[in-house]
């Protein structure tokens, strides 16, 4: 607790954010899934992943990437963390996913090859929407403010 106190008095919010995110990992990489971190942490986690999979390569690269495996959670922690425009973004960009969609990696990438350009470029619209309405939820601040609200349940 005395660690993430001290992170918390950070005043750089994405430094907040990294030092929080290195605590975090490093319990994750103690199992092979999230079991031993708690809610808030895998709310933590998740939202890392989506944002890291988005920052690489968009919504083609997070759906034919194993950060897609993890879509319902996603969506959830963006609520969770008051993001609802940006959980809405992430559905929107599920719905338009060809056929039904799959937690299975290896099926969405069968699919999305097959895809057809009204799919591949509804996803680059959605991913100009992302990057450009990042301001309009300040991801960052909003989950500085989660961590902030749900202190005690970090860095056990």
């Amino acid at each position: 607790m005395n660690k993430i106190n001290n992170i918390l008095k950070l005043e750089d919010e994405v430094a907040i954010i990294e030092a929080i995110g290195t605590l975090i990992w490093e319990k994750k990489e103690a199992t092979d899934d999230f079991s031993e971190l708690t809610d808030e942490e895998q709310v933590f986690v998740f939202i890392d992943i989506f944002e890291g999979a988005m920052g690489e390569g968009g919504f083609h690269l997070f759906f034919t990437s194993e950060a897609g495996n993890f879509v319902e959670e996603i969506i959830t922690s963006y609520q969770e963390i008051s993001a609802p425009k940006t959980a809405e973004l992430i559905a929107n960009a599920v719905k338009i996913f060809p056929k039904k969609y799959t937690t299975n990696l290896d099926e969405r990438v069968a699919l999305i090859e097959k895809a057809d350009e009204e799919i591949l470029s509804g996803w680059e619209d959605l991913d100009e929407l992302f990057f450009t309405n990042e301001s309009e939820e300040d991801v960052v601040s909003l989950i500085v403010d989660y961590i902030k609200s749900n202190e005690n349940q970090f860095g056990h």
